[in-house]
């Protein structure tokens, strides 16, 4: 008997080091995202097609850089503050945090706060389909960014963040993701 308390408790303090492992490798992954974010954040210019890859698909933005706007549109007027323009769920009737939804009447172009965004995610700079098109001027890009802010509406195929953020860098509403 007191051999199978011995085996027993080996496992199981073999497996609370092994989380303790776990949990240590993880604080030191999320600190070395952490910091490559803030320092990649710093090297981004106006039009940069942003890429948050997540565990299955990618989240796709805009670097516009920092803005606070207020747009009026239908006699309402709509406060924007952040670095990316992005498509993204809205914030729900009690301002609870941004929840998952892809019903349209759920999404919309927003801007956000780039570390905000990236979360767990190593964030990089998606610029590859410069290789086939010839990318809008900085400018032009912000400017059609932020006259969607407010635009409600979400289709997998036709209208995600990826669409968006390649209609405002080349004037082309396409996304590879949903092939």
């Amino acid at each position: 008997m007191e051999d199978l308390v011995r085996i027993l408790c080996q496992h199981v303090f073999a497996a609370i080091n092994d989380m303790r492992n776990r949990t240590s490798q993880q604080v030191a992954l999320d600190k070395a995202i952490l910091n490559h974010n803030r320092r990649f954040a710093q090297l981004l210019d106006i039009g940069d097609k942003v890429q948050f890859p997540r565990q299955i698909y990618s989240h796709y933005g805009i670097f516009v850089g920092r803005m606070n706007v207020t747009i009026e549109q239908d006699n309402i007027e709509q406060q924007f503050d952040g670095d990316i323009a992005h498509l993204t769920d809205l914030p729900t009737a009690q301002d609870l945090p941004f929840k998952v939804s892809i019903r349209p009447e759920n999404n919309a172009i927003q801007l956000g706060h780039f570390m905000d965004i990236a979360d767990k995610s190593v964030a990089l700079k998606n610029h590859e389909l410069d290789r086939i098109y010839l990318p809008l001027p900085n400018e032009v890009i912000r400017a059609k960014a932020i006259e969607k802010l407010g635009d409600v509406g979400y289709n997998l195929f036709f209208g995600n963040c990826e669409h968006f953020a390649n209609y405002c860098r080349y004037n082309r509403s396409i996304s590879n993701q949903d092939e």
